[in-house]
């Protein structure tokens, strides 16, 4: 006689009601239950269920189920990882060079301010960052990127409040031109690359907290 797991059969067919089983003797014989020793079947939840098929199938039931945001993908909905760059074991250069092949104009960069001028600030370049897109990590190899003053726009706490620009503030800004023989870039915080019809920055040019990094930033 086959091994089935008896526990599981009788399971499915409290659950799934007196049709299962029927389809299960017809197919198998009407004695292939008795066969297995399988007695103990209580259809007493599958009829429960059939008595509430109204309500529980009912339209506002199911409404009320999908809620507004169902198609909105959240970071606990899957595993986060660390930036591919903390893995390899690249030399500095080629990173360097890889990474200046791909950062692109209109690109989201997160920064520290490193030193300021009358000028404007230079920023050391962390990560890359936007809605969907691919996070570079760069932190470890002294990428530079200098925002004019003419693009910079007043710094705005979570408060609310305004304040002047300090030394290793954190600040989001767009890349304006990529100057890749130098290691460097221009970036700006007014959105001009941005389409007028396209979303909002995320995260917001200029001032920023590490709340507004991206988690995969966090765990490199």
């Amino acid at each position: 006689m086959e091994s089935i797991n008896t526990g599981l059969v009788t399971q499915s067919l409290n659950f799934h009601g007196q049709q299962l089983q029927k389809l299960w003797e017809a197919e198998r014989g009407e004695q292939d239950l008795m066969k297995h020793n399988i007695k103990d079947l209580n259809y007493e939840l599958y009829n429960k269920r059939m008595k509430k098929a109204n309500v529980i199938f009912s339209k506002d039931a199911t409404e009320k189920c999908k809620g507004s945001d169902e198609n909105v993908i959240t970071e606990d909905m899957y595993a986060i990882m660390p930036p591919l760059e903390t893995y390899l074991n690249v030399d500095k250069q080629q990173r360097l060079k890889y990474f200046f092949e791909n950062v692109k104009i209109g690109n989201l960069i997160l920064g520290t301010i490193i030193s300021k001028t009358q000028s404007g600030m230079m920023l050391k370049v962390l990560c890359t960052t936007g809605i969907g897109a691919t996070v570079h990590y760069v932190a470890d190899i002294n990428v530079k990127a200098f925002c004019p003053v003419a693009n910079i726009i007043p710094a705005v706490d979570r408060k609310g409040v305004s304040r002047s620009y300090m030394m290793n503030d954190s600040v989001c800004c767009e890349v304006l031109e990529v100057i890749p023989d130098t290691d460097k870039m221009v970036c700006g915080m007014k959105g001009s690359t941005r389409d007028p019809n396209g979303p909002a920055h995320r995260p917001p040019l200029g001032l920023v907290s590490a709340d507004d990094f991206p988690l995969v930033y966090k765990f490199s």
